[in-house]
């Protein structure tokens, strides 16, 4: 861990320093150049900073996997990493934990721009004006959930749970594909192409309907059950992908 952060201490001061600019910019532009009802700084402008905001960090938690080796330029950094002494367990579990220790660099260069635009339009007396962090709060987020009779925990567990296994693919994707800097871009080829394949061999809406709501509940549960058991076969592909990464030769780690 000591040697990665040592190395890729510039990667890391990059991509702090551009998301302050993209956040400040766009920060900006909403608030001050914009305007909402012929007003500046209005609350559909930090409606639409928050949203940017949200977004964002939902890319970040989908898509992480995808910067495992996005710090690395060429064959050399790859051969560095191979003959690093520690285990590929340890190389692996710190290349993926990167997103996560790039979450501290989104919120700090989000803090920071959000600051800024608050100076420029308190410099601008504009009457509108707050901070997106005092937007976000000023929302009501708590999540109630609706009776099991309506909508069933399962169904909820399901969504959540593809999410996650969204991002096993991704993880998959960032060490079977060799290309580190497209390696996002080749796994969500991979995800739409299967999507619609599934799509095509998917059966008739009138199975579907002619379902009970006691069958249905018990489909969404032997579901979560199989996404269970795909995230971690995910991740465990990934991990043996990563043992068998290729310097030269290959477009994938096979």
């Amino acid at each position: 861990m000591r040697w990665s952060l040592t190395m890729d201490r510039r990667w890391f001061v990059k991509n702090t320093l551009s998301w302050l600019v993209v956040f400040t910019l766009v920060f900006l532009f909403f608030t001050c150049v914009a305007k909402f009802n012929n007003q500046s700084a209005s609350l559909q402008s930090y409606q639409a900073c928050a949203s940017m905001v949200m977004c964002t960090i939902i890319a970040i938690l989908v898509l992480g996997p995808t910067m495992m080796f996005n710090s690395m330029r060429g064959k050399h950094d790859d051969q560095r990493l191979l003959v690093l002494p520690a285990s590929n367990l340890e190389k692996y579990l710190m290349r993926y934990s990167y997103w996560v220790l790039l979450l501290p660099c989104f919120v700090g260069s989000f803090v920071i721009a959000d600051l800024l635009q608050y100076l420029v339009n308190w410099l601008s007396e504009h009457e509108g004006r707050m901070l997106v962090i005092q937007y976000m709060m000023s929302l009501d987020f708590n999540i109630v959930f609706p009776p099991s009779n309506v909508v069933p925990r399962s169904l909820i567990a399901c969504i959540i749970l593809t999410f996650v296994w969204l991002h096993s693919c991704y993880a998959v994707g960032a060490t079977f594909f060799r290309s580190h800097k497209y390696s996002w871009i080749l796994t969500s080829v991979t995800l739409i192409v299967l999507g619609i394949i599934l799509t095509a061999l998917w059966p008739n809406d009138e199975i579907s309907r002619s379902l009970s709501s006691v069958t249905a509940v018990n489909l969404l549960r032997l579901c979560d059950v199989l996404y269970v058991v795909l995230i971690a076969f995910n991740f465990w592909l990934s991990y043996k992908f990563f043992c068998r990464q290729q310097v030269i030769g290959k477009y994938v780690n096979v």
